[in-house]
């Protein structure tokens, strides 16, 4: 019956095979407000925000930067490879390398050095936070393709990803979850459950550590879900990568043309989604992307988009905060609390964003 209930979706373009897109409404309508956002600092493809007790750490290709609240920045370290992950605790500092796994900085932990488990390689970790002092939780998006091929990924419809515990002290991991749609983000709740966003399904689900156990807890969103971070009043802030766009959902159901994009067009010019727009002619757009009378529309179709969230403790949305389609704040991949005001990262952008006094509890 499962077959037939497939075939006859496929032919209606209905359940999975539909190409319709949810709309931003309810908390998620569209503003400004990234637009309007005070700019911290400039810093290229900035992608990772973390707080600590010596200021904001951030993670610039392969650099980390330590940023000040004046805007000064400070080189702390470069690596061979760029830095896909970050998580900060009692004086330690979890980075992951580009195909190079995961590194510990500083505290009892100093020089370790986690790249695989078993047959596992983590060779595309999106996502790292403490679970303790002594747990590391990390995301790894693909077992095919590094992060920085998160495009890639997204096309070929990949399904390879996973959510690992990492014993600090044993400097061992362990397999929590596999068989996941580049998951981006992950999050702890204070018990044995912890959040994960997965992209390319467009939800958050919950998964018990112990027994592996899955839940959806926000399902059918219109964009890519990216990092979660804390808040202050116990919810949590997502990012996402950008917005679903009904053209390249289309696109992923025609595997001919896909391949054929894929193998033929060069990355920079593929239908798929972007941190960033307007950067080249090439680029392919759709009708409503045209400018008209000179002005490009809010509400024009994009392959980017600038996105952050507010959710509640059960990842309820909350508000929200945009960058729309005549921005220039896309790609927003991560974001933290510094006491009253939370700060953003547009990769797109190339920006870090302030927006005050939102996380002291004014919403929308």
């Amino acid at each position: 019956m499962r077959l037939f209930g497939d075939f006859f979706d496929r032919m209606l373009g209905r359940g999975s095979w539909a190409v319709t897109v949810p709309t931003f409404d309810g908390p998620l309508l569209p503003n400004q407000r990234l637009e309007e956002a005070e700019t911290v600092a400039n810093l290229l493809e900035v992608d990772n925000l973390v707080s600590t007790g010596k200021g904001l750490l951030a993670s610039s290709g392969n650099k980390l930067m330590l940023v000040q609240p004046d805007s000064s920045m400070e080189e702390l370290v470069a690596f061979p490879q760029a830095i896909t992950a970050l998580a900060a605790a009692r004086g330690m500092t979890a980075l992951a390398l580009d195909g190079e796994g995961i590194v510990i900085r500083g505290g009892a932990h100093d020089g370790l050095s986690i790249k695989s488990s078993g047959l596992q390689t983590l060779n595309c970790v999106t996502a790292l936070t403490f679970l303790d002092s002594e747990t590391l939780l990390a995301t790894n998006g693909s077992t095919t393709v590094g992060a920085q091929g998160w495009r890639r990924d997204l096309m070929q419809k990949g399904a390879t990803g996973s959510v690992w515990k990492i014993d600090l002290a044993r400097g061992k991991a362990d397999l929590v979850k596999d068989g996941l749609a580049w998951p981006a983000g992950v999050a702890t709740t204070g018990s044995n459950r912890i959040f994960v966003s997965e992209a390319w399904r467009h939800r958050i689900i919950a998964i018990d550590l112990a027994t592996g156990a899955q839940e959806n807890v926000l399902e059918h969103l219109p964009a890519y879900p990216a990092r979660i971070s804390p808040a202050i009043d116990a919810g949590y802030w997502v990012t996402f990568y950008s917005c679903r766009n009904q053209l390249v959902e289309f696109i992923l159901r025609e595997d001919r043309f896909r391949d054929r994009m894929l193998s033929e067009v060069p990355e920079a010019f593929w239908m798929a989604p972007s941190l960033s727009s307007w950067n080249s002619y090439q680029e392919p757009m759709q009708g409503s992307q045209l400018k008209q009378m000179g002005v490009l529309k809010p509400y024009a179709v994009t392959r980017s988009y600038g996105l952050v969230v507010n959710c509640d403790p059960k990842m309820r949305p909350l508000s929200s905060y945009h960058s729309r389609a005549d921005g220039k704040v896309h790609g927003i991949l991560s974001a933290c609390e510094i006491g009253d005001d939370l700060i953003v990262a547009s990769r797109g952008g190339s920006k870090i964003l302030k927006l005050a006094g939102v996380a002291s509890g004014e919403r929308g």
